[in-house]
């Protein structure tokens, strides 16, 4: 299922479009989550006539409902939370990455975690974690053994490694386990490893 052949040359390539569309997906979170670090960095620099101008502009914005109607907000009072508010500053980043993890470790799923890489194993430990109240719920430590979960051959990682063992149960997800950058590097990591397994590469 999402596979096809490519012929270069004499050889044929297998292709794992599911592969390719989840390591995009990887990259899609982690390129959106440096996109909501700007606008709310960004928003408290911009000057005061800049600001009034954008107000004034679009004074009221909204989102759709599911039967087409318009859940509306002002713009002042939203970009003023986004700033000023220190509750939703503090809790905006961890909602994007537990998102992140949320969508990549379902869509992971959804593909039986592919070749069961580390890397995509540390995903699902992370994804459950943040889906039981960021707190690690690690309920069959016997599948450790077989599938390790840790970014020791991850593509992008600093000198840190991060392992899931048992020890681990109960213990804070976001942001104690790992920071922001480290999530980012993994779903970097996750994107590049399905890159390869998409187009069919031999793993080491």
């Amino acid at each position: 299922m999402g596979r096809s052949t490519k012929r270069g040359g004499n050889a044929e390539m297998s292709v794992n479009q599911a592969a390719l569309d989840v390591a995009q997906l990887a990259r899609n979170m982690a390129a959106g989550y440096a996109a909501n670090i700007a606008a709310i960095r960004i928003a408290p620099r911009v000057n005061d006539k800049a600001l009034v101008q954008l107000i004034a502009e679009y004074p009221i914005d909204s989102v759709q409902r599911k039967d087409g109607t318009k859940w509306s907000f002002d713009t002042q009072d939203a970009l003023v939370s986004a700033v000023a508010n220190q509750a939703i500053a503090a809790e905006l980043p961890r909602v994007w990455l537990a998102g992140s993890l949320l969508a990549v470790g379902d869509a992971l799923k959804d593909n039986s975690y592919f070749d069961h890489a580390p890397e995509l194993e540390l995903v699902y430990h992370l994804r459950n974690g943040v889906a039981h109240g960021n707190r690690f719920d690690i309920r069959r430590p016997d599948k450790l053994k077989k599938y390790p979960a840790h970014n020791r051959d991850a593509a992008f990682h600093t000198n840190t490694i991060f392992e899931i063992t048992p020890a681990l149960d109960g213990q804070p997800v976001l942001f104690d386990f790992m920071g922001a950058g480290d999530v980012l590097d993994l779903l970097c990591s996750v994107g590049l490893h399905l890159d390869r397994v998409g187009r069919g590469e031999r793993m080491c």
